[in-house]
């Protein structure tokens, strides 16, 4: 907890109340019994010590050890003087003991300087109150005891008023540092998120390029070879670049502006289905690779999440096939289990060797990592003497009861 430097505007207006009750306390009696006073010091001098005994207070969050046994060895000399004055000097050592345990730093020490002021402020208590006691009378006795009883009360109120308030502010002041902590871990949270978006959005991008370069790539070696042979065969092929050309600008342009756009692309159109397969393969189709497309099982609404991943698993698989085995008879299969849904793309061995560009390998990673997002496995490997395949399971995240569905 963080202290004032100086007396705030409330301490002084606090202090300054307290010092004018507490004088004009000390006055009334000089004034209306002034022959009845049994003050050890003249009038100026009892006024000098209420002051000196209150003006304190106004430290007392600056410097709540040492002004509570200032105030509390100044109330035992002020009843060891015998100043005319109880009520007013008894709520100082009230604040005071209250400042001692709410500001006070470093239980031991605080727990210490409590006692030292305490135990100065009793004794002298103690000693006015029985220095002229008549201890034959019972009756004076007790009231006289009662009296101390309900002192003692007081400053045990004082301690554990003290106490309590300090533990409300550490625990006030701990919710705020966890308050702080939350908001930063959700900043954090909300930053890791945005980076995994980002990182989902760059492997989009590397799948959509891929397919489309490939995709170009055959069709315009396909024209070139037919282009003096054949022109408009030729021709049919360069158009067929020139949309797969549009399609991946246009893709582009899509996740691009999404990653520019703060409010997270609220504007940017629908990720691909397995509705769209169906033109997929017919795009590779027309680059001159023999694709089929089976669904086995009842076909029913899958999450979008594993559409996807589903869609992009084939799109990377036939654009590997276009780069390593153009012209490879190829199958892709999608089988609808009761948990999830099976995605298999197996190609023929290409009849004569590919020289091709390293890739680095990063497609067969990215359906790897789609799978795995998902809770899913992925396979991949030669087929001896046959070809290559690809196989992931991606679950759905719920049964599917055919035979219910049946009914």
């Amino acid at each position: 907890m963080t202290m004032e430097r100086i007396p705030s505007r409330n301490d002084w207006l606090l202090t300054g109340a307290l010092l004018a009750l507490a004088l004009f306390a000390v006055f009334i009696p000089h004034d209306l019994v002034p022959d009845k006073i049994e003050s050890l010091l003249p009038m100026w001098g009892d006024y000098l010590f209420t002051v000196a005994l209150v003006l304190p207070l106004a430290w007392r969050k600056r410097l709540p050890l040492t002004v509570g046994v200032a105030v509390g060895v100044g109330f035992a000399v002020y009843r060891l003087v015998e100043v005319p004055e109880g009520s007013v000097s008894s709520a100082v050592v009230f604040i005071a003991l209250f400042a001692m345990g709410a500001y006070g730093t470093g239980a031991r020490r605080r727990n210490t300087w409590r006692a030292v002021a305490v135990v100065a402020s009793f004794l002298a208590l103690a000693w006015s109150l029985y220095r002229e006691l008549d201890f034959v009378s019972f009756d004076g006795f007790a009231v006289t005891t009662l009296s101390l009883g309900l002192n003692i009360l007081f400053f045990a109120a004082a301690w554990m008023l003290g106490d309590s308030w300090r533990q409300r502010q550490e625990y006030a002041a701990e919710l705020e540092l966890r308050a702080d902590e939350l908001a930063r871990q959700r900043e954090e949270n909300a930053r890791q998120a945005v980076t995994e978006e980002r990182v989902r959005i760059a492997r989009e991008l590397h799948d959509v390029v891929a397919h489309h370069v490939s995709v170009m790539g055959v069709q315009a070696a396909g024209a070139r070879r037919i282009l003096e042979s054949d022109p408009s065969r030729a021709t049919a092929a360069l158009e067929a670049v020139e949309e797969s050309g549009r399609s991946a600008v246009s893709e582009l342009q899509r996740l691009v502006g999404f990653l520019r756009d703060d409010t997270g692309g609220s504007t940017a159109a629908p990720q691909p289905t397995l509705e769209g397969l169906d033109a997929l393969i017919a795009t590779t189709r027309d680059a001159g690779l023999p694709v089929q497309l089976l669904r086995v099982g009842k076909t029913r609404p899958v999450p979008s999440s594993v559409e996807l991943s589903a869609y992009r698993i084939v799109q990377e698989a036939l654009t590997n096939v276009l780069k390593y085995a153009p012209g490879a008879a190829t199958s892709v299969v999608l089988t609808y289990r009761a948990d999830a849904l099976g995605v298999e793309v197996v190609n023929q061995a290409p009849s004569s060797p590919v020289s091709v560009a390293p890739g680095g390998g990063r497609g067969m990673v990215g359906m790897r990592e789609r799978a795995s997002m998902l809770g899913g496995s992925f396979e991949s490997g030669v087929i001896t003497g046959r070809g290559f395949r690809i196989a992931a399971v991606l679950p759905t995240g719920t049964s599917y009861d055919a035979a219910a569905d049946a009914s």
